[in-house]
């Protein structure tokens, strides 16, 4: 679900540039890289307008329902846009609407996205949050782009398995585990020993 949610976010935004309803077209959306270096070393080159989405995690339940389990889960987008010009061009834009900054791409962003279930009926509609400035990593320094983040958060379920294979899990009731601990030698083999040198044992409260 969470990986749908990522794609979903993407293919809005995908949509609404193939459809020219931007007046623009993002070049570049995908999810957003944990290393830098190694993502523009395996992309090789990635081109404005751009957005990335990563999971920012999730919540715990607020209920332990014994049908399904909602968690409360946050995303964010990031939008980038670049200019050679100068740092006001681009976070502006250009003197057209085919060359936007970075502040048109998140307010578009936003407009597409937010109060929207994504055509997916197990989540809640995103609800956007705050609008934030992206310190460009150390491996894009040298590209002159202008990076900006905004939140979304949802909630989507997760279906409780309850039958497996048309019959009932057996209840977890204990938990029982005896340790052979290996006497101190590196090679193998190790010696054997039919006695267990601890145990544990734990009952689950019912």
């Amino acid at each position: 679900m969470i990986a749908a949610i990522e794609n979903a976010m993407l293919a809005r935004l995908k949509a609404a540039s193939d459809a020219d309803v931007l007046g623009y077209n993002f070049r570049d959306l995908d999810s957003y890289p944990e290393d830098w270096d190694r993502y523009l070393k395996e992309k090789l080159e990635w081109r404005a307008p751009a957005a990335w989405v990563v999971f920012a995690g999730a919540e715990s339940p607020p209920s332990s329902d014994l049908a399904e389990l909602r968690f409360p889960a946050s995303f964010f987008l990031v939008v980038a846009a670049e200019n050679s010009r100068n740092e006001t061009a681009r976070r502006h834009g250009g003197q057209t609407v085919a060359e936007p900054g970075s502040y048109q791409l998140v307010l578009d962003a936003v407009s597409l996205l937010a109060d929207s279930d994504l055509g997916l009926p197990e989540i809640t509609p995103l609800v956007t949050g705050a609008i934030r400035t992206v310190a460009r990593p150390a491996a894009l320094s040298a590209r002159n782009c202008s990076l900006l983040a905004v939140a979304f958060t949802t909630s989507f379920t997760l279906p409780l398995v309850t039958d497996l294979d048309g019959e009932a899990p057996v209840p977890f009731t204990d938990f029982h585990v005896n340790w052979d601990v290996p006497p101190f030698v590196t090679t193998p083999p190790l010696p054997a020993d039919a006695s267990a040198d601890a145990t544990d044992h734990v009952e689950l409260p019912q």
